[in-house]
């Protein structure tokens, strides 16, 4: 039933990670229904960027849900860097 399955992207951004690795933030169609799809990626030996099983795929009717909760994120994240103690400097050899 191949003809069932739809299946088209967009590629919103792709976020450097280093090493080979990026993130792609896309979205995506499956079965006549919208996702948003956050996924690690890795670069193969023939320079191709395949996905890895990490990542999610939240239905775009969850999109304001998800941004209201990465905003209170946020303020968690920056209210610990703030409680962080100070990072001493290397030693220098």
């Amino acid at each position: 039933m191949a003809e069932d399955i739809q299946q088209d992207e967009v590629l919103v951004r792709a976020i450097d990670k280093g090493l080979g690795n990026r993130i792609h933030i896309r979205i995506s169609r499956f079965k006549d229904r919208d996702y948003l799809d956050i996924r690690n990626y890795y670069e193969d030996d023939a320079g191709e960027w395949k996905p890895t099983r990490k990542g999610i795929s939240v239905p775009v009717e969850f999109y304001d849900d998800v941004m209201e909760s990465l905003v209170a994120a946020k303020a968690v994240i920056d209210q610990r860097a703030k409680d962080a103690p100070a990072k001493e400097p290397a030693a220098s050899e």
